[in-house]
């Protein structure tokens, strides 16, 4: 179990009787079979896997924490649950380490932990048992029928990558722009943004700064002039009007048409091969 005390992931171990320590790993093995048994797709943070489908990290570094706890369980304090500390747990999860003569393995599957999973004494918890509800006065948890994430080695995998961060610091596993890259981008001399600089700053989430990595990764304002990324545009029917003056892009004033601009930028539109009509895609993978 992993919870958040100041500012720091601690894990604590999860007393339980042999029983539900069974049914736990049972719960847990079953999920990641479930998760292991559709198509892995290497995660670049642009693509949103279909229903059979997962996404993978290769070369994840599980943190020491977790490495001890896997190696030497036993070694781990108890969790000691109150009204205060069940609301700092980040999640819960069974792992183990293999050993061999010249690696180690880790294995394991993770869940996060989110509110409804809390059980409080600062609520009339009632719980029907022969006929009648009767008060329960004992603070608990309880665990669901899933998991968010599991490692197998070194290969993290998992279905949303929004939860999986909200158990893991992902960050340095995709490529974000930073205040410095975004504000390049915005200065380079096929932007004009006018009056809108400092609106997109203000407004640069993580969407916009992934949005503007991946353009500067491409390369797409090198290749091209600001005419030539015009003239593609008009092919994309509806999508954005651009307007280009002393061979500079001007970007428009309403940041949702700015974040438009962003998307056709890095190739998220395409043309219907038979309507001809203009699409917007929320997520793209390269076909190898």
């Amino acid at each position: 179990m992993s919870v958040k005390e100041d500012k720091t992931d601690v894990v604590y171990k999860l007393e339980t009787n042999l029983d539900t320590q069974n049914l736990i790993n049972g719960i847990f093995d079953e999920a990641t079979n479930e998760l292991a048994g559709k198509t892995n797709v290497s995660f670049d943070g642009s693509y949103t896997p279909l229903e059979d489908e997962t996404l993978c990290i290769a070369n994840f570094v599980l943190p020491d924490v977790l490495k001890d706890a896997f190696r030497n369980p036993i070694s781990i304090d108890s969790f000691q649950p109150t009204d205060e500390t069940i609301e700092n747990i980040k999640g819960i999860c069974v792992g183990y380490s293999e050993n061999t003569e010249k690696s180690e393995k880790f294995i394991g599957a993770f869940q996060r932990f989110r509110k409804e999973q809390y059980i409080s004494t600062s609520k009339l918890n009632l719980l029907f048992n022969d006929g009648t509800f009767t008060q329960n006065k004992s603070v608990g948890i309880s665990v669901s029928y899933s998991i968010d994430c599991f490692l197998n080695g070194t290969n993290l995998i998992f279905d949303s990558f929004y939860y999986a961060r909200q158990i893991f610091d992902s960050a340095g596993y995709y490529r974000t722009a930073t205040d410095e890259d975004i504000n390049n981008f915005l200065l380079t001399e096929k932007i004009n943004l006018g009056d809108g600089r400092e609106q997109v700053m203000a407004k640069a989430n993580s969407w916009v700064r992934r949005k503007v990595a991946l353009i500067n990764d491409s390369g797409v304002l090198d290749k091209y002039s600001a005419m030539e990324i015009k003239r593609i545009a008009k092919k994309h029917s509806g999508l954005v009007d651009l307007t280009v003056k002393d061979k500079m892009i001007e970007f428009p004033n309403d940041f949702e048409k700015v974040k438009v601009l962003l998307t056709f930028l890095d190739e998220g539109s395409w043309v219907g091969s038979f309507s001809n009509d203009t699409f917007i895609s929320t997520s793209k993978r390269k076909v190898k």
